[in-house]
């Protein structure tokens, strides 16, 4: 890595706005509003919410999905309140968040309604607004809601919540019409974060054609979404799992896919987009060879995509930049480390249901392993993410001054690597990465930059 960290870091593709939107939103973050219900996620905000999108997008029709969380039937309440009788509202019941786009299609709605905190814990909750395409509302369209919030009445009248099934049964039918693998070679470990995945996972996969198959994290009782679990809490499936077996992690709403590979390693996203990119390369569905990341993605996941000749274009961390930035390039494939890919044959948005069948059709397409695809074609640089809980989200002011710490440290010892310091998009924390040529100067890097970062914040 010979490039200086601030090279590394530099984003080559912008959001389409220009304005600094995260300074002028209030409410949403990079996946929607998300809070603790009743403290910092009010029913004044999430009716009021309500109200602003029937005024600025006039919806007739809306689906509505949640995950696990108890509090969602409360925060479904909340929503109705701020809709006139003018509208309709379909509720669906539980189903992954990815599921959204074949319930508009499909069921004729105008806009969705996700109720869901995705991978966070289950005290928090959130709701996603999706665009009659399936897509997440842009920044513009959020700020405006924002901006409208501040004026508006709610109606006398509100909408009434009708319940159905119908929903679960059109989205099982599409999974099941791209699932042609044989499952026969495979050792399956599913993690379902106690979440949105824990019924139609089983639905969708037939046990008399796997190898074997064992479930995890699959009684949600409305508290234990992501407890220990899930697509950023990998532990206890690398424990419960042996070697030789496949791992399979979705986070609360499974828009999300991590897996393990059977050395009991984590394979994330930067992985799984190197795999699928290969896939679809091979079998010409790799539209200008092109494949969209954020700039958390490894070194050595850029390294891999150059090595292959693939036309890497980078984003700001969030699926809704990825999405955007593949529509810009006409690219059909995109993704973030974090396990949120997308494949815009089938979604516009990601889906880790989805992206676990598609891994599975590239290892059987590929005769090999997870483990041994990524000995071949990828070499991670060491890297490491912390999270450090704040009060309350910094500024501006105060990021630049610890991103002016770590330039400062990283000039001083000669970085081989990077960092990246920002503030979370869906709650209270500070991520700070560091990436090194080796784990040891990685480490070491990292210890001195936490100390001085935690002595800036106390």
């Amino acid at each position: 890595m010979n490039v200086r960290n601030t090279d590394l870091r530099k984003q080559e593709e912008p959001s389409n706005s220009l304005k600094d939107n995260f300074s002028l939103k209030k409410y949403f973050g990079t996946d929607g509003i998300r809070g603790i219900p009743k403290e910092t996620l009010t029913e004044n905000i999430v009716t009021n919410v309500s109200a602003s999108v029937e005024k600025i997008l006039n919806p007739k029709s809306i689906a509505l999905i949640s995950d696990t969380r108890e509090s969602s039937e409360m925060i479904c309440g909340w929503i109705s309140k701020g809709f006139s009788e003018k509208v309709e509202i379909l509720n669906y019941g539980i189903l992954p968040s990815g599921s959204m786009p074949i319930l508009l299609d499909e069921l004729n709605h105008d806009m969705g309604i996700i109720i869901s905190a995705s991978h966070n814990p289950s005290e928090y909750n959130g709701i996603k607004l999706i665009d009659k395409n399936g897509s997440k509302l842009s920044d513009d369209i959020e700020i405006l809601i924002e901006e409208t919030m501040g004026e508006i009445k709610l109606p006398l009248k509100s909408a009434l919540v009708k319940d159905s099934h119908l929903g679960y049964e059109k989205y099982k039918d599409f999974l099941k019409s791209i699932n042609d693998i044989d499952f026969s070679q495979f050792e399956l470990v599913i993690d379902s974060a106690n979440g949105a995945a824990f019924k139609i996972i089983g639905d969708i996969i037939p046990e008399s054609n796997t190898k074997s198959i064992t479930h995890i994290a699959n009684q949600p009782n409305g508290t234990n979404i992501n407890h220990n679990s899930g697509a950023t809490d990998t532990e206890s499936l690398i424990d419960f799992m042996e070697r030789g077996q496949l791992g399979v992690s979705f986070d609360g709403d499974a828009d999300r896919l991590i897996m393990i590979d059977e050395n009991k390693e984590i394979a994330n996203g930067d992985v799984i987009i190197a795999l699928l990119a290969s896939y679809f390369s091979q079998t010409k569905e790799l539209k200008n060879e092109s494949v969209v990341s954020t700039v958390m993605s490894n070194y050595g996941f850029k390294l891999a995509m150059k090595n292959n000749q693939f036309n890497l274009i980078e984003t700001p961390v969030g699926d809704k930049y990825v999405a955007e930035a593949m529509k810009k390039h006409d690219a059909v494939l995109g993704g973030e480390q974090s396990g949120h890919i997308i494949f815009s044959k089938y979604l516009p948005v990601g889906d880790g249901l989805v992206t676990f069948l598609l891994v599975l059709k590239a290892l059987n397409y590929f005769k090999t392993t997870l483990e041994d695809f990524r000995k071949e074609h990828i070499h991670e640089y060491p890297q490491k993410l912390i999270n450090i809980k704040l009060d309350e989200t910094l500024n501006k002011e105060e990021l630049e001054f610890i991103n002016q710490i770590a330039f400062q440290l990283s000039n001083k010892r000669n970085l081989d690597g990077r960092y990246l310091i920002r503030n979370s998009g869906t709650e209270p924390l500070l991520r700070v990465l560091v990436e090194a040529k080796n784990s040891v100067e990685m480490e070491s890097f990292l210890e001195e930059l936490l100390v001085k970062i935690n002595s800036y914040l106390n």
